[in-house]
């Protein structure tokens, strides 16, 4: 059996449209709360198969979305290089920074794969627990994205350092960039091997990237992760979600070899619509704040990227992460609203894009 998300994704247009949310295993479930008070740091949870397990389906038995993503964190990469990654209440991901590419060793390259394996654990337990109409998913940071947490030791307002690298370091970007591709597509394979049946690489910070260095930062990485994923028999759908990115979307899609791309809630769906080409499968793009009052102005957000997404393929969701404040009736609201807006496809039939 084909799910109605692998369809979508393969290019074909269903009503209503597959539906998942960024972060749906998180903080605004009780259930989730639970599990995670039972490991003693971020890292250690991620880690744990078992657990790893339990919270990536606990969205789909309370929601019964239409795809799961596997419960990990963009993060996981640098903390196989042995960047000191580590969560702080209050403060969130600290890593060492990084002052040179030298401080990567071989060494760490070549463990990546078995430190990240409970991660590979998870998703063939997931898969294995998942019904055949349920989509899995694996993903990554994006080498940019990760790249900035390793300079900047957290998060950024202005990722200073990180923009600093690439305008003036004496090559040093340019091999910190291809050491964190070649890092992600290991991890990539790994997941694509465990069971993943597509995958997602998050691109959280693409919108810090002054436009001189799109291409090279931005759009190449994705480009050589996905011609090597294919090389080495990896052949699963690939999303990119480039958050931020405004016009860029166009250069992006057209270059990056991407099946999918996310839209963040920034993103004129009417826009999108017009502009991004119709071979390129669109996900997105609630705003995550609008879950939290619900009500009429939610409805009408929704209605509209239905609207402007009707005649290509569309995946709903949101154009970032559920947040936690997130009431649990809000989110039944919108599946009611995405499920009840049209006849439920699961034979195939549709229309190709």
């Amino acid at each position: 059996m084909t799910s109605l998300f692998e369809k979508t994704l393969n290019g074909t247009v269903t009503s209503p449209p597959p539906l998942w949310l960024m972060r749906q295993a998180g903080r605004y479930l009780k259930e989730y709360k639970a599990v995670r008070s039972s490991e003693p740091d971020f890292i250690s949870f991620c880690l744990n198969p078992k657990k790893a397990v339990e919270v990536t389906l606990q969205p789909i038995e309370k929601f019964d979305f239409d795809a799961a993503i596997i419960f990990s964190d963009i993060l996981m990469v640098p903390w196989a290089l042995n960047r000191n990654v580590r969560f702080e209440p209050g403060k969130g991901p600290l890593m060492t920074p990084l002052e040179a590419t030298s401080q990567i060793l071989n060494s760490d390259m070549d463990s990546l794969q078995t430190k990240l394996a409970p991660v590979g654990a998870a998703i063939s337990g997931c898969r294995a627990a998942l019904s055949p109409d349920k989509s899995l998913i694996g993903f990554a940071g994006a080498p940019w994205t990760v790249i900035t947490y390793m300079l900047e030791g957290q998060s950024s307002r202005d990722f200073a350092r990180s923009r600093t690298w690439l305008w003036d370091n004496g090559g040093e970007f340019e091999a910190l960039l291809e050491l964190v591709t070649e890092a992600t597509i290991n991890f990539l394979e790994l997941q694509a091997r465990a069971g993943a049946n597509a995958l997602m690489i998050f691109d959280s910070w693409a919108g810090a990237v002054p436009s001189e260095f799109r291409t090279q930062v931005v759009i190449n990485p994705i480009r050589k992760i996905i011609e090597e994923l294919r090389r080495r028999g990896c052949h699963q759908p690939v999303i990119g979600f480039p958050k931020g990115i405004g016009e860029g979307l166009i250069a992006y899609c057209d270059e990056a070899g991407i099946q999918g791309v996310g839209l963040d809630h920034g993103c004129d769906v009417t826009w999108a619509a017009a502009n991004l080409p119709k071979h390129i499968v669109v996900q997105g793009n609630l705003d995550p704040l609008s879950l939290i009052s619900g009500g009429a102005k939610m409805e009408v957000a929704i209605a509209n990227i239905r609207e402007a997404f009707h005649d290509r393929a569309h995946i709903f969701n949101l154009g970032h992460g559920i947040t936690p404040e997130t009431p649990v009736q809000n989110v039944h609201h919108l599946i009611n609203l995405i499920r009840d807006s049209g006849d439920r496809d699961n034979s195939g039939a549709g229309t190709d894009v």
